[in-house]
């Protein structure tokens, strides 16, 4: 692997981090003390949107790392 494509895997790295934190200040942020409701609707956000990112992170990962294995 070169230094091109580390340096694309890395970027790709803080491109995915930046926008799912920016996505869970939008959808989590807020005081959902004493709220049973928000609090799922937090909990059920905040499951989403990590899943999410989980999936989209490692598929583009490993799409990027088998089209330059070939």
């Amino acid at each position: 692997m070169s230094l091109r494509h580390f340096g694309a895997l890395a970027l790709w790295t803080v491109v995915v981090l930046l926008a799912t934190g920016a996505l869970l200040f939008v959808f989590i942020f807020g005081d959902c003390f004493d709220n049973e409701v928000c609090r799922r609707a937090a909990n059920r956000n905040f499951m989403v949107i990590a899943g999410g990112a989980f999936v989209v992170y490692w598929a583009m990962f490993i799409a990027l790392v088998r089209k330059w294995n070939r």
